[in-house]
Parts: structure tokens; C-alpha cells; sequence
């Protein structure tokens, strides 16, 4: 009898995995579409005239400089993170993880503060199969086996330290920018150059991105599974941004808009210093350790 039971309970477990194989897998598959929306949206506003209608030329110069940023660098990582994730690749996952969080992020700016365009509909498509995918790949990341992934070289203090300095400073900012509007009863200068109803990017940070760099600052710092997973997927995504910010400069500085130089060397200084951290952590992660599964629903 004893040789029966376990064929049975080996025959259960083979398809307990092959099912949250499964269903990993239709995440990365929304991969798809986000890419081919991605590559749809930000290569007509860098190829096709009059995308942009009455937006101001100060937005539009930074739309340009992001777009460039996003077909070249964003995409690739994006397409290369889920063909490896999808290959049991844990690393891989953490970018794939990043990458739509950045598009994320992106596209809610596009999709609510663009003037009304013909991208409108892709711009709605690509926020929502870019979030959808984004809440699936994380609910089916098994944390404890990225954690279990990671060397005991991995610089975990050094990364919580830099993602609650830059959750600090951001707030202090952003609060710096828009308190005194508040209390004096104008707008934010950023508001006003953009010609835009309120800045996309304060609220997305003051809402979403900044407290989970806070917590996930913590939660790695005291060695939680699910800190291990989100600091790689921040990281990635905060390369990824801050890179879009300098291409942003540049083409602000090319279309004669005004560009502050100590904000720019600010952003640079972060934006490398993000870089070197997100290779420095995931080289500490096997690149073929699996990291995905249905069952990691409750690990989160």
C-alpha cells in the first residue's frame, strides 16, 4: 500500500506544478500585447506628425525624450525578461516584474494628463493589459524561492538603505513643491509648465511608488521573502524611469526648453547609482532558480 500512496500523492504534486506552470505562464503571455502596444505608442509619437495636440512644449519635449528610452532600452528588457522568466529564469522575472511596473506607471500619466489624441485607445490598452499582467506576475512570484535564490553576499542592508533614502527624499520634493502651493493658494510651478491639471508624477510617487520603496526598504532589511522579490522589480524599475528622466533632459535641452543643470546632475547621480545596485543585486540571485508558481498567492 505504501508504494501506491506515494505514486498518487507524486502523481498530485506533478500536477499541482504543471498547473501553476500554467498559470504563470498566461501572465508572461499578456507580455504580448504590451509589447506590441508599447512599440505601437511610443513609436508613433516618435514617427508620426501631430500625435500631440495642444499639449505644451515643454510636455511633449520630455514625452519624446521618454519614448526614446522606452523603445530602446524598456521593450527589450521587457520582451528579454518574460522569454527567460518563462524559462524558470528568477532574475529574469525581476526585470520582467520592473519593466511593467514602469510602463505602469507611464501609461497612467499618458492615459489621463495627454490631450485627448488618436493614441487614446492604445494608450487605455496598454495601462491596462501592462497592470493586469503586472498584478498576475506578482501574485504568482514565489518570494521564498526568489529569497532562497539569493547568496548571503546579496547586499540587502545597502539596498534598503537606498530605497528608504530615495523614498525620503522624493517626498521631501515633491511636499518641498507643493505644500508652499498649497498654503499660498497657487499651483505648482512643475504644473504649470506642463499645462496639465496636477503633476501625474507626484501623485503617482506620494501614492504608489514611494510608499512601497518604504516598505519594501523595510521588509528586506528584516529579510522577509517578500521584500527579496519587490526590491528587484523597484530596482529594475527605478533604472528603468530615472533613465527615461536623463533622455527626457536631453531632449528638453535639443527642443530649447529650459532645463534646471543641478536637478539633471541629481537625477544622473541616482539614476547611476540605481544601476550598478540593480546588477550588483541580481547577479546575487541564480539565474536559473524557479520562481514562479499559483501557489505563491499566499506567501504575498
Amino acid at each position: 500500500m505504501k508504494p501506491m500512496r506515494a505514486k498518487l500523492r507524486s502523481r498530485r504534486e506533478g500536477s499541482t506544478n504543471s498547473g501553476s506552470s500554467t498559470g504563470a505562464t498566461l501572465w508572461l503571455w499578456l507580455t504580448v500585447p504590451v509589447a506590441i502596444l508599447t512599440a505601437v505608442a511610443a513609436g508613433s509619437e516618435l514617427l508620426v506628425d501631430g500625435i500631440f495636440r495642444g499639449d505644451a512644449q515643454y510636455f511633449v519635449a520630455q514625452a519624446i525624450g521618454q519614448d526614446v528610452i522606452t523603445l530602446g532600452v524598456a521593450l527589450p528588457a521587457l520582451i528579454g525578461g518574460a522569454i527567460f522568466a518563462d524559462h524558470g529564469s528568477g532574475r529574469a522575472r525581476l526585470v520582467w516584474l520592473g519593466t511593467l511596473t514602469y510602463l505602469v506607471y507611464t501609461y497612467v500619466i499618458y492615459a489621463f494628463q495627454v490631450q485627448f489624441n488618436s493614441l487614446f485607445l492604445v494608450y487605455v490598452a496598454l495601462l491596462g493589459c501592462s497592470l493586469y499582467a503586472l498584478i498576475g506576475g506578482l501574485a504568482t512570484t514565489d518570494s521564498a524561492r526568489i529569497k532562497a535564490g539569493f547568496t548571503r553576499k546579496t547586499p540587502v542592508r545597502t539596498v534598503s538603505i537606498f530605497l528608504a533614502i530615495v523614498a525620503v527624499c522624493f517626498y521631501v520634493s515633491w511636499l518641498g513643491e507643493v505644500v508652499p502651493a498649497l498654503l499660498g493658494g497657487g499651483v505648482p510651478q512643475s504644473v504649470t509648465v506642463n499645462g496639465t491639471p496636477t503633476n501625474g508624477v507626484h501623485v503617482l510617487d506620494m501614492a504608489w511608488m514611494l510608499p512601497a520603496m518604504g516598505l519594501t526598504a523595510i521588509w528586506l532589511w528584516r529579510k522577509l521573502a517578500l521584500g527579496y522579490a519587490l526590491a528587484g522589480a523597484l530596482l529594475t524599475f527605478m533604472s528603468l524611469l530615472l533613465l527615461a528622466i536623463i533622455g527626457m533632459v536631453v531632449s528638453m535641452s535639443l527642443h530649447g526648453q529650459p532645463v534646471a543643470p543641478e536637478m539633471a546632475v541629481v537625477f544622473a547621480a541616482v539614476a547611476a547609482t540605481s544601476l550598478v545596485l540593480t546588477v550588483w543585486y541580481l547577479k546575487k540571485l541564480s539565474g536559473d532558480h524557479p520562481a514562479a508558481t499559483d501557489d505563491s498567492i499566499g506567501q504575498l
